[in-house]
Formats: structure tokens, sequence, C-alpha cells
């Protein structure tokens, strides 16, 4: 029993040297140019992501917006990781039956896609919060690594002329922050 509990924290570990994150493409409504950073922890276990112009109007129909970023983390070789949870927050403002929907995705190429949704309901006028955590860690390929695609969608429905939805809070950004888990590859 101890030995499979070593096994697996030994198999979170980040991977030994600096872990640096690089951004190969960032597109959509929702984040314009220049409006999304991305920023890897001092203990490698995370990055963030950084809106600072994500929010949809409702205006009385249905309204949506996402940001696409595909980035590569670079690091020591003979490692590999996946995204063990992720928390995502922003405000939503709904009124008059309007509805708020967060759905959020990321894979490798070749790999299954992980699809999470979140639906809040009017009225509403507060500070959410999501935590996502996979059934299963999908880790990226040892060898060949590929970039991690992460999409970000907001949406807002009904008769709200004044409700939308934000990925920023009161600080005028938010971050969106992805916990790895990383794997030892077979030698």
């Amino acid at each position: 029993m101890f030995a499979v509990v070593a096994l697996l924290a030994a198999s979170i570990v980040p991977p030994p040297g600096p872990v640096t994150v690089e951004v190969v493409s960032v597109g959509g409504s929702g984040c314009p140019k220049g409006s999304t950073t991305v920023a890897m922890s001092q203990d490698n276990e995370a990055f963030t992501v950084t809106y600072s112009d994500f929010l949809v109007q409702g205006n009385g129909k249905e309204a949506k917006k996402s940001c696409t970023i595909a980035l590569k983390l670079n690091h020591a070789p003979g490692y590999t990781y996946g995204i063990a949870a992720t928390d995502y927050r922003g405000f939503a403002h709904l009124t008059d039956g309007a509805r708020g929907v967060v759905r959020n995705s990321y894979h490798f190429p070749g790999f299954p896609t992980r699809n999470r949704m979140h639906t809040y309901q009017s009225p509403m006028s507060d500070n959410w919060q999501v935590t996502d955590r996979p059934d299963g860690v999908a880790h990226g390929p040892c060898k060949d690594r590929k970039p991690l695609t992460i999409e970000a969608e907001l949406k807002v429905t009904g008769k709200g002329n004044t409700s939308f939805m934000t990925m920023d809070s009161t600080d005028s950004a938010v971050s969106t922050t992805f916990r790895l888990s990383w794997k030892k590859c077979a030698e």
C-alpha cells in the first residue's frame, strides 16, 4: 500500500529545472489581440491564463464569445503532463430569465478532448467560480511534444437586455489556473 502511494506521489513531481510556457497561438472573439497572457507558476505545478477583455453581453438574444489558445510547455526531457484541475472565475449579471453558460475544453492533438460546462440562472449579479477536475488525467505524448489547446466559451441566452457574463473580476483581469499532473515517461 505504501509503495503505491509513493509511486503515485512520484508521478506528480514536476521535472527538474525550469519549465516555461510558450504561446503558440491565440484567437477568438473573447480574447482580442493583446488581452490574454500566460504565465508558469514558480513551483512548475500550474500555469495561469489571464484574460483582460473576455465579456459577452446578451442584449435580449443569445450571444457568445470564445477564446482558443495553443500552448507549448518547455521542460526537461523524460516527462509529460496533463491537466489535473482547472479553476475558472468571473462575474455574471443575469436578469429577466437569462441564463449564462461557461464551457471549457482542452486537448493534445490526437488525444481525447476534455469538456466541461456550467450553467448559471437569473437572477444573478455576483462573482462565479468553477473548479473542474477531470475523471482521469489525459497526459500528452512523451516523445513528440504536441501543443495543448485550450478553449473557453461564455454564452448568455434569454430576454435579459442588460445581462452579461465575464471571465474577469473586480481587478479587471481573471486568472484561470490549470493545475498540472506530471508523469515520468517510460525509458
